[in-house]
């Protein structure tokens, strides 16, 4: 499972203002808290599960492995494919009658600020959950407005992935992964190889290749906060983020965009990925890869290592979160609630991983810590790298805007285009746009909300 801007870019929920209309939001306000629905025969709560599914139909593992540790409660799963999830879910909402879990990617302030979730501080304060369990990170995914709407279920993590092979055949050590930043730049020019045209055959780093976007990691590592503490003014033109893009700006005034966009364009999926293929010996991937490489390359010799970082600085990467939540109008909230508390258990996370052929990543700690999953050296470091993760839900009321933005400048300074103070000025002006409106429509959703 990812996370990052890329592939949480189809599964995001930013479309929601356009695909809600303000009648519907109103509704939603204005909704009843349930809508009456037959007993069932069997005089057990038969709780609706709604999960989405990709390309495969898989009912998670904890779903089913719930009546073996109660005869209450039966869980009706229903997968949702994820073209039609946020469609589905929405109309159940509105209409009244939604089910009584549901399972998410997408930011849950984009949810809460609609009130389509109900708040589960009660349930933690009087079952005592301990919030610890999840990592930092994903555990602030789940606040809004000081309030939790969500539980963090799975996630994935990032670190660095080498091939030892290219290492050797540059003349290094392929027991001593990079560091720093500036030993990813030093090693990119003794592992680029071209042909006798002068065309790029490999490399050893691309900062924008892959679905996370380095110059972001490298504005964590110095400190940048790209929403103030109020959570209502962006500072994407910060000077730590400012000094992150000009690495990459660095990077492609030593190797011309041309070249790299020609190198690029013989890339493509499985065997045909760079790092499969053995084209680029240097990429951050996520918690999963190793299965990809295992399915399409499994000689690979390749080692995995913390993401590098500035000298002093700490590493970082990127984590979200698949969440589990209560719709509002559910009618079995107390069983929802039970339900969601076996899903994050550490054993019914540890089972789940291994019962099933999807890569997870648990989001319950104490179950990535145990050496059920942590049974590799790979594994033991994206468990690290986890305590260095930041949400991607950077500027949530304006999810979808902040990536889109942040990535267009990067564009432009790689073409040239703007200077990297330039491009950062635009795009913070266009997400504070856009902030500003959901913002406005927030404090309008609450203030109905509050005085109905």
């Amino acid at each position: 499972m990812v996370f990052t801007n890329d592939d949480v870019g189809v599964k995001r929920l930013l479309l929601w203002i356009a695909a809600v209309s303000s009648i519907a939001a109103a509704f939603l306000l204005l909704m009843p808290d349930g809508m009456t629905r037959e007993t069932p025969a069997d005089g057990r709560v038969h709780l609706r599960y709604w999960t989405i599914i990709g390309m495969k139909e898989i009912i998670p593992y904890f779903a089913t492995s719930f009546s073996t540790v109660q005869d209450r409660i039966v869980v009706d799963t229903t997968p949702i494919p994820w073209q039609e999830h946020e469609k589905k879910i929405l109309t159940s909402i509105v209409s009244g009658n939604p089910p009584d879990v549901v399972n998410q990617i997408t930011p849950v302030p984009k949810w809460a600020a609609r009130r389509a979730l109900v708040p589960l501080d009660d349930y933690i304060r009087r079952d005592r959950l301990d919030t610890t369990m999840f990592f930092p990170s994903l555990w602030e995914e789940m606040r809004y407005r000081n309030k939790i709407y969500g539980i963090p279920v799975y996630s994935g993590s990032y670190a660095l992935f080498y091939n030892r092979a290219l290492f050797r055949q540059a003349g290094l050590d392929p027991d001593r992964p990079p560091q720093s930043w500036e030993e990813i730049f030093a090693l990119n020019r003794r592992l680029v190889r071209r042909n006798e045209r002068g065309q790029i055959l490999t490399m050893g780093f691309i900062p924008n290749y892959g679905n996370v976007q380095t110059f972001m990691l490298m504005a964590w590592q110095r400190g940048a906060q790209f929403l103030a503490p109020d959570g209502m003014h962006v500072q994407v033109a910060d000077s730590t983020v400012v000094g992150a893009l000009q690495w990459i700006e660095r990077f492609y005034s030593e190797y011309r965009q041309q070249d790299v966009a020609a190198f690029l364009g013989g890339m493509g999926f499985a065997d045909q990925h760079g790092f499969i293929a053995g084209k680029v010996a240097m990429m951050i991937l996520d918690s999963s890869f190793p299965d990809q490489i295992r399915l399409y390359k499994p000689s690979l010799d390749y080692g995995v290592a913390m993401v590098p970082t500035f000298p002093g600085l700490p590493s970082a990467s990127v984590s979200g979160s698949w969440w589990l939540g209560i719709p509002r109008g559910a009618k079995h909230p107390d069983e929802a609630w039970e339900f969601i508390k076996h899903a994050v258990s550490k054993e019914s996370q540890l089972l789940e991983i291994e019962r099933t052929e999807e890569s997870l990543f648990p989001a319950n700690r104490y179950a990535a810590e145990d050496p059920r999953f942590m049974n590799t050296p790979a594994r033991e470091i994206f468990v690290r790298m986890m305590d260095f993760s930041h949400s991607p839900s950077v500027v949530p009321l304006a999810h979808d805007v902040f990536w889109r933005e942040i990535t267009g400048a990067q564009e432009r300074v790689i073409h040239g285009l703007q200077t990297p103070a330039v491009a950062l000025q635009q795009a913070q002006k266009q997400i504070q746009a856009i902030l500003d409106e959901a913002q406005d429509y927030d404090n309008f959703v609450q203030m109905h909300a509050d005085n109905p």
